[in-house]
Parts: structure tokens; C-alpha cells; sequence
């Protein structure tokens, strides 16, 4: 079996050396790297050396499209077997390629596996499923993002990215796998390094957001409402309503606007478990 790689790049020409220095260190080496660059404005210049060290095809999108819809166009771009996805800010371990593979050899058809915080590699983030259960997926995603998740190409040529979402990709096509039931194995081993908070990220962003746009952001609890159940949909929303609230403006609207959407007793159960991860110092979650 061969791996291709998909790798996703905005604007972050420094990241991507990274990504691509891990996987230039890999003892496994992938058949193709397929790095989809979405229309970043800015030169790519000082990465050249390094993607022609790894053999990578570059893809300039002509405008920006999102990272799913990226993630597509690697899907049709690769030959391999398997596709590994790589966001640009993450670092693969050196033995991340041979350890998904062993997962395939032995009949898997998706894997995902844990990681440890880039910079701070003592906080480690890991499951202990072996398989993906609906359990923890009804938690949200309690595996890892996308630079962990891997599947095989059969699959994903019939399984495509939903482009419409904005957020939760990870979790929505997670779930839609286990609900084909699909051979979908976690990895409980730490296998690469996640880089948290960027300045640039995704929790950055939402902290800007004032409480009418954050509508876009629920469509994935919405769109598996009926696998989430009751409580679970609203624990997602009322989450995603109060991410990081501390360093919001305007904070009752925020809390109101969870209480209209999910009820008092959802909101207030928020503020409960925010509480108690404060007082276990429970490490950071995805």
C-alpha cells in the first residue's frame, strides 16, 4: 500500500517549511505530496528548496476557496492508496507514516491518532479508543484535527468535505464515516505536534466575532442533530456560542444569545464544566 499526501497552506509559508522538514524525516516515505495553496498574497519562495526536497506538486488556487474545498482538490490530485492530511501549522513525528500504515495493512479504511502541543510537548492529547466510538464522537471531536487523520482514497473519492462548513470539518466527515460504518481505528499514541492558539487561527477569529456571525459556525451541530441527540446538541452549541468568552466583548449578548438558542440549563451547565476543567487542570482540548 503507498500514502499520498495532502497538505493545506494559506499565507504561512514558515509553517509549511516545518511541515515539510517533518515529513522529509519520516522513516516511511508517502508516494506524492500534494501541497493545495489557497490563494495565499504572499511570496513562497524561502519553502522552495524544501518542496522540491520532498518532491512536492504545488497547487496555487487562483482564489480563495477554504481549506475544504482544498482538501478536495488534493483528493483528486493524488494516486496513492491512502490520503494523509497535513494541516501547514502541525509537524508529523518521524514515525507517523509507518505507524497509520500498519493501521491499513491490517484492514482499517480511516485513522486518526493523538498528539502532543507543539512547544509545550509534555500537555499530550490522546484517546484511548482503539476504534472511534459513537461515544466520543457524540463529545465532539476527541481525537484530533485534521493533521492526524488519514483515510483511504476509495473512500474519500465517495465521501468528499463538505465546503459548505466553515468549522467542524474534522468532527462532521469523522462522523459520517462511523455512521457508513466504515473500519475506523484511533491510534492512542501521540504521532505528531499541534501547534495551539495561532494568532492566525481559527480561535483567534471566532474571539473577533460579534454574536449575529456566529451562526456559520453551528451549521455542523445542525447538521448532525439527530446523531447528536438532545443533550449533546445543545452541550456543541451552547460551546461553540461561549468559546473562549473570557476574551469576548459584549459578554452577556454572548450568554444570552446561548440561552435562546439551547435554554438555561444547557448555558449553565457550560459555566459547570468550565469550572471543574479549571480546577482538575485538565489539559487543552481540540
Amino acid at each position: 500500500m503507498d500514502i499520498s499526501v495532502v497538505i493545506t497552506t494559506c499565507n504561512r509559508p514558515a509553517f509549511l517549511k516545518e511541515a515539510l522538514e517533518g515529513i522529509a524525516a519520516q522513516t516511511y516515505k508517502p508516494k506524492e505530496v500534494i501541497i493545495v495553496n489557497d490563494c495565499s498574497d504572499i511570496s513562497y519562495e524561502s519553502v522552495l528548496d524544501v518542496i522540491k526536497k520532498v518532491n512536492a506538486k504545488h497547487i496555487l488556487l487562483k482564489e480563495r476557496s477554504g481549506a475544504n474545498r482544498a482538501r478536495n482538490i488534493g483528493i483528486e490530485e493524488c494516486s496513492g492508496e491512502i490520503i494523509a492530511f497535513l494541516d501547514d501549522d502541525d509537524i508529523w513525528l518521524p514515525e507517523y507514516l509507518n505507524e497509520i500504515l500498519a493501521k491499513y495493512q491490517s484492514g482499517a479504511d480511516a485513522v486518526v491518532a493523538g498528539f502532543k502541543q507543539l512547544g509545550k510537548e509534555n500537555v499530550v492529547v490522546i484517546n484511548s479508543d482503539v476504534e472511534v466510538t459513537k461515544t466520543s464522537l457524540l463529545r465532539g471531536n476527541t481525537y484530533c484535527g485534521m493533521s492526524g487523520f488519514s483515510c483511504c482514497r476509495k473512500v474519500l473519492e465517495k465521501l468528499r468535505f463538505d465546503e459548505a462548513l466553515p468549522n467542524g470539518q474534522d468532527w462532521d466527515m469523522f462522523v459520517r464515516l462511523f455512521t457508513k460504518g466504515i473500519d475506523f481505528r484511533n491510534i492512542p499514541e501521540a504521532l505528531f505536534l499541534y501547534r495551539f492558539q495561532n494568532e492566525d487561527g481559527i480561535g483567534a477569529k471566532v474571539r473577533k466575532l460579534a454574536p449575529k456571525d456566529i451562526y456559520p459556525r453551528l451549521a455542523s451541530a445542525y447538521k448532525h442533530k439527530d446523531f447528536l441527540g438532545d443533550y449533546w446538541f445543545k452541550k456543541r452549541v451552547s460551546e461553540q456560542v461561549l468559546f473562549s468568552l473570557k476574551h469576548k466583548e459584549d459578554k452577556k449578548r454572548w450568554i444570552s444569545l446561548s440561552i435562546k438558542l439551547v435554554g438555561f440549563k444547557a448555558t449553565v451547565n457550560f459555566f459547570f464544566r468550565a469550572l471543574r476543567r479549571k480546577v482538575l487542570k485538565k489539559p487543552m482540548a481540540i
